[in-house]
């Protein structure tokens, strides 16, 4: 008798993986999971009080960004092949809310419509606040040599990298991604990721494009003041993104078919329990 209920434990407990296992991939599949990349044909432009996503020509549907090859994300009707029916197709408009990206925080409105999507209305990422967070050394003078870095001011979000007598910039960014809308964010899938820009050509006041120089053309004196902020100053260069979600930490509804599913195969599991003994018996 103990052998047979032990066994019938055994047989339930597979069962239930096995539903499971069928269950959750058919659910991980329904949430953006993969790699967004965005183009390089937009450009931005910096100024020390904010980032401003200029309007890309090349996005289809309009936008300030746009998808770029390589991405490979999976959401719901879509199985992750770019291009593919009901898939992000290459240089699909992005739109990137601007609002976010001031130095006071977004309202809660703008925050979870932080990137959007021209032919998929439903996709929608989110951001947390503050973006960055930026470098703790504000001496840009000692990031001289390649992968050193600085940022141009205490609490600045974007980090200079010295790349070979230019600079790599990046700006970290993470939130939610959702493929049912801003009401499917809180239960969809964490990203990590962010923006990325190469200046490689003199700025526009004919210096080079290290660290140091870009933290001297909007802080002459080395450290930036109010009267910096209000300059006006600001540079306009192309910019990337990559932005990387994982599953989501959710609870798994089963479907209506999945758990007719598990009853039939739990009776049947029962009914031959119970023969068993009978025989026993």
């Amino acid at each position: 008798m103990k052998l047979h209920v032990s066994l019938l434990l055994v047989l339930v407990a597979l069962t239930m993986a096995w539903v499971c296992g069928l269950v959750c991939a058919s659910s991980a599949s329904a949430t953006p999971v993969g790699t967004l990349l965005t183009g390089s044909s937009g450009t931005v432009t910096l100024s020390l009080n904010s980032v401003v996503f200029n309007s890309d020509p090349a996005a289809v549907g309009g936008g300030n960004s746009d998808v770029s090859s390589g991405t490979a994300m999976s959401f719901a009707g879509c199985g992750g092949l770019l291009g593919a029916p009901g898939c992000l197709s290459a240089q699909e408009g992005v739109t990137v809310n601007n609002a976010d990206l001031t130095p006071t925080a977004p309202s809660a409105a703008n925050a979870n419509t932080f990137l959007t999507f021209a032919a998929h209305p439903n996709l929608v990422y989110s951001i947390n606040w503050p973006p960055g967070p930026g470098s703790a050394n504000t001496n840009c003078a000692t990031a001289n040599a390649n992968g050193l870095s600085c940022s141009v001011f205490a609490g600045s979000p974007f980090v200079l990298t010295f790349d070979n007598g230019a600079t790599f910039l990046g700006l970290s960014a993470n939130g939610r991604a959702s493929d049912t809308g801003i009401a499917g964010l809180a239960t969809r899938s964490n990203y990590n990721g962010g923006f990325s820009e190469f200046f490689s050509t003199r700025l526009p006041n004919g210096a080079a494009p290290t660290p140091l120089n870009i933290q001297l053309y909007f802080c002459p004196s080395g450290v930036c003041t109010p009267a910096d902020f209000a300059s006006g100053r600001s540079i306009t260069n192309s910019q990337s993104g990559s932005f990387t979600a994982g599953d989501p930490d959710m609870t798994v509804v089963p479907e209506p078919s999945t758990l007719v599913l598990l009853g039939t195969t739990l009776a049947g599991l029962g009914v031959g329990g119970w023969r068993r003994r009978r025989q026993a018996e």
